[in-house]
């Protein structure tokens, strides 16, 4: 007997990739799913074009009245879904035959959620080689578990995950951005494992398309911040404030050179961050309840690098931040890894 999966793939104008994307889900091994797609409320003809070109049983389409954005638009999405076990789906992917059984495969644990090996186009091999963690805010740091099977968080991508055990996955405050990150921490502040499933291949061909916009740079490095402040105690917030303030006034200082951050999109997430306090302050109960491990087991898997390129300056600032980490008495993945501890 299979397990019967729903999966939930979001839509915002999209429409050029849902051929190959939604083709390819349905052409799974594993047959036992329902496919919910849910449409952000899209102005090109995208629903259109899903009734005119799929008639498949197993396809329903919800149509929105607003863009919810990847956080709230999944966790709506939930609520139409008939089965326990949940697989979101980027819609800029083409998945392979086996994708979906060895994602399933991988659930049997329980206490578990689990992501595929998503190939990015134009991410570089190398990144490919093992898997990464989080800096202290909450950035992405490359190459840092040994253990291939292993990563910090689930890559929002393609991942799966029981309803019963995890509930709502994200804060539909976030819209979208460093959601993902949000659900790899609350699993892990649960106790749950995290698994990477590099038989579960996934090509991702949207990955870099989004040009550099206000609304992009804010809610990234927002949505960073919320992740830091409202899984972390004060403590540790407060032991690494010296990062951020250097993380605020490099990235001001950059955007006003570059076009890598928009700098009124870096303006508008510190206002909206320090005069929303109170509703941080919020955020936090309920996750604090949640909460059955430490979060030193957290910390021990998060990395006290601050670049992930290896320039000679990048190099001396990341073993700055180390030095700093254990004066600090922050013990991160780099310390585990120095003295060969488990």
């Amino acid at each position: 007997m299979t397990e019967p999966v729903s999966i939930i793939i979001l839509n915002y104008n999209g429409m050029q990739y849902l051929k190959n994307c939604i083709s390819s889900v349905l052409s799974q091994s594993y047959k036992d799913f329902e496919l919910i797609i849910f449409d952000n409320n899209s102005t090109n003809g995208s629903v259109e074009f899903l009734k005119s070109n799929f008639n498949d049983s197993r396809i329903r389409i919800i149509e929105s009245e607003l863009n919810l954005g990847f956080a709230g638009g999944s966790n709506a999405a939930l609520k139409n879904c008939s089965n326990d076990l949940i697989v979101l789906l980027n819609n800029d992917t083409k998945v392979e035959k086996d994708w979906l059984q060895y994602l399933v495969g991988a659930m049997n644990d329980g206490k578990t959620i689990a992501s595929s090996l998503v190939i990015t186009e134009g991410v570089p091999q190398k990144y490919y080689q093992s898997n990464g963690s989080v800096s202290y805010l909450m950035y992405n740091i490359m190459n840092v578990f040994e253990n291939t099977e292993d990563e910090f968080y689930p890559n929002g991508c393609s991942l799966i995950f029981r309803k019963s055990e995890i509930g709502e996955p994200f804060d539909s405050d976030y819209f979208y951005y460093a959601e993902d990150v949000y659900l790899g921490l609350k699993a892990r502040f649960m106790g749950m494992k995290v698994k990477f499933v590099k038989e579960s291949v996934v090509y991702h061909f949207g990955g870099g398309s989004e040009s550099l916009s206000e609304k992009k740079t804010f809610y990234q490095e927002r949505n960073r911040l919320l992740n830091l402040y409202s899984f972390f105690s004060l403590g540790f917030i407060i032991r690494v404030l010296p990062y951020i303030a250097f993380n605020h006034n490099l990235k001001l200082l950059v955007s006003i050179f570059s076009k890598k951050y928009s700098f009124i999109g870096l303006l508008k997430a510190y206002f909206w961050f320090y005069s929303n306090i109170p509703t941080i302050a919020k955020k936090r109960k309920p996750l604090k309840k949640i909460k059955a491990v430490d979060e030193k087991e957290i910390i021990k898997l998060m990395s006290s690098k601050v670049f992930n390129n290896e320039s000679f300056i990048e190099k001396f600032i990341n073993m700055i931040s180390y030095i700093y980490s254990r004066i600090a008495g922050i013990k991160p993945i780099e310390y585990y890894h120095k003295h060969k501890l488990p």
